[in-house]
């Protein structure tokens, strides 16, 4: 046998045997960060033709959840950097899908609000979105439900941990 089909042979059953161990042996984490890769990319895929990734409608989602709100403040609820969202704002204030208007007091904050086509092109991605294949529904029920309580002890263990470590920076 050459020497490329050997290699190909072994890559092959390399690749059953780690096909095999899909995904029962994963730690809890892995299995997260892949789920959350997977559905990205197949919402992503959704969004194309609007402008959208699943990022941008997350970050235009939550302008609408909570209205005029700082680029920090929704920075938390997603759960990411200022930076990183401020890169995703700009490029959603460029598609002239939401506006950055300075905030009363401190002229650094901006208050981030959805425009009008904001408002039209949400509800036109929110309806692709719903549109993908869904798990049975007992079973997608069941996942949020048990994802909601992890997201909320990993929130809590999240300020305690910020907490001690304040505490322990003091002098």
């Amino acid at each position: 046998m050459p020497p490329a089909a050997v290699s190909r042979k072994a890559g092959n059953s390399h690749m059953a045997l780690a096909q095999q161990n899909r995904p029962a042996g994963w730690s809890t984490h892995r299995l997260l960060s892949t789920a959350a890769r997977l559905d990205e990319r197949r919402i992503n895929r959704r969004l194309v033709g609007l402008g959208l990734t699943k990022s941008s409608f997350d970050a235009l989602d939550c302008v609408e959840e909570l209205g005029p709100a700082t680029q920090n403040c929704l920075a938390d609820e997603l759960g990411i950097t200022a930076q990183s969202l401020g890169k995703i704002l700009d490029r959603l204030k460029d598609l002239g899908l939401l506006t950055k208007e300075r905030g009363p007091g401190d002229g650094r904050s901006r208050s981030v609000r959805l425009t009008p086509r904001g408002r039209s092109v949400l509800r036109t991605a929110e309806e692709l979105v719903r549109g993908l294949p869904r798990p049975e529904r007992d079973v997608e029920v069941d996942l949020r439900r048990h994802l909601e309580q992890h997201i909320a002890h990993l929130s809590e263990t999240q300020l305690t941990d910020s907490q001690q470590a304040q505490a322990q920076a003091r002098p």
